[in-house]
């Protein structure tokens, strides 16, 4: 792995190279005198996960070289974010020269705990928390300030009660295949009390129970009937085409969640692409997604999906040229699209744990892993995540040829490949589109121009590849 400065003056030099803005960099010519200002952008840079870097001296992505002291520009941004944030921040001050001109960087350290608070503001309100948007510093909502809050303080929706409920609103019959060894002739019995607060079905004390969120979402008779809840379905509609016109069908599919994931795949596999596959001597048309892929990607839309957002439902639409899964809710904090493969977290930890006792995924943190791999054998293109923080997508392509493939499939499709099997060769990339030697040749050595890939080999003809340092910091980093 890269260390941190090693990786700050990497991304730098992209960034000045490529004129690109990134929400964590921060290009200056001088120091500001807009203190207020100053403190919003070190505030928003100590809530991002790896925190972020002022770099002085640089103007419309051209290196100036700095106009003022290096010593004062750290005395006073080492002030602000020591004095002006709660909890305080820290900084790392490094030089860097490009092109003959010398920089100064400030990597404001992430903070520990999150949300981090301009001090003199007042803490819900007054713009007192911010938040990076691409290249711009935005207050963040109470929304969000409160979301940051609740996962600092652990605290998961999920485990909440459920309120003005009673018990006979739970459909008994099914805790029957769960908890086998409940008492059929006594529903509310003192046993089988015990048992669902053991799983936290129920939540409280056995002589006063309460139903926890995720208990009603897997066994509400009714689970729409409460107001907070209306929205808890999925949404499946069938267009015509490739855009998002009228809708050729529509279906709500409601009912409880385990039962939602049952009707969704069977929906989808009676509209999902048919591809031939050989079984000796007979060939026959098989659904291009298997019942565990799709059950992969609806059971995740459903448990990571926020559930104090009930604006929407999950929507699975379905086009001629893909299927898109949109849940409400973006990724959790600290994650994003280029690390999920490794990276993980739980929303609703508790409905995780009952959705692995359906038997509706194996809920272990390797979903994604799995999901890749399942596109890799089917040769098809890898899903593509979209995050859209108030929402999270994923797209699943229909089968097509690899002339059909884009730019960014193929290449999606060879990082995937490096990261599950750590090293690649001509010969894996041939097998993973199917395609000839001179075409896999071309496109490896286009990875490399580009640095995603470097050669550990010093044989051309049985070169291997793997992932470049700078690279696998932008995913694992």
């Amino acid at each position: 792995m890269l260390n941190d400065k090693t990786f700050w003056k990497q991304l730098i030099e992209d960034a000045l190279k490529g004129k690109a803005e990134y929400g964590f960099l921060d290009f200056k010519l001088n120091l500001s005198d807009k203190s207020d200002r100053l403190k919003e952008h070190v505030n928003a840079f100590g809530n991002l996960e790896r925190g972020g870097c002022f770099v002085f001296g640089v103007k419309d992505f051209i290196p100036i070289g700095l106009q003022e002291d290096s010593d004062i520009i750290i005395q006073k941004m080492t002030n602000i974010a020591t004095s002006t944030q709660e909890p305080s921040l820290h900084i790392d001050a490094f030089p860097l020269e490009v092109h003959g001109n010398h920089l100064l960087c400030i990597h404001i350290l992430p903070s520990g705990s999150k949300p981090v608070f301009i001090k003199d503001r007042a803490p819900l309100g007054g713009n007192a928390c911010f938040k990076r948007s691409g290249s711009s510093t935005i207050a963040m909502s109470m929304q969000e300030i409160k979301d940051l809050l609740i996962n600092t303080q652990e605290y998961y929706y999920d485990e909440s009660v459920v309120k003005d409920v009673e018990l006979d609103a739970l459909n008994f019959e099914a805790f029957h295949d769960l908890l086998p060894k409940q008492d059929r002739d006594n529903r509310w019995s003192a046993k089988n009390i015990a048992a669902l607060l053991d799983c936290r079905i129920l939540t409280g004390i056995n002589k006063s129970p309460h139903i926890s969120v995720a208990g009603w979402l897997c066994f509400a008779t009714d689970l729409q009937s409460i107001r907070q809840f209306r929205n808890a379905y999925i949404e499946f509609q069938i267009f015509k085409g490739t855009a998002r016109d009228n809708p050729i069908k529509k279906y709500d599919i409601k009912g409880s969640l385990p039962n939602q994931i049952k009707q969704s795949i069977q929906l989808l596999q009676q509209n999902v692409w048919l591809i031939p596959k050989i079984e000796g001597a007979i060939r026959k048309d098989m659904p291009a997604y298997s019942d565990a892929i799709l059950r992969e990607v609806i059971t995740n839309s459903l448990v990571h999906r926020d559930y104090r957002k009930m604006h929407q439902p999950v929507k699975i639409s379905m086009f001629d040229n893909r299927i898109e899964i949109e849940n409400p809710g973006g990724l959790m904090p600290g994650l994003t699209t280029m690390n999920l493969i490794h990276k993980r977290d739980w929303r609703n930890p508790l409905l995780a744990e009952l959705m692995k006792k359906f038997g509706f995924g194996e809920m272990d943190g390797q979903g994604i892993d799995r999901l890749y791999a399942m596109s890799i054998s089917i040769k098809v293109p890898p899903p593509v995540f979209t995050d859209q923080q108030n929402s999270f997508t994923v797209m699943l392509s229909a089968p097509k040829a690899y002339e059909a493939f884009t730019a960014q499939e193929k290449r999606l499709m060879i990082i995937i490949l490096a990261i599950m099997h750590e090293t690649l060769d001509n010969e894996s990339v041939r097998n993973c589109f199917d395609i000839s030697i001179g075409k896999a040749s071309t496109l490896i050595k286009a990875m490399v121009a580009d640095k995603v890939l470097q050669s550990n080999s010093s044989s051309r003809k049985y070169a291997k590849y793997t992932l470049t340092e700078q690279y696998r910091e932008k995913i694992f980093g």
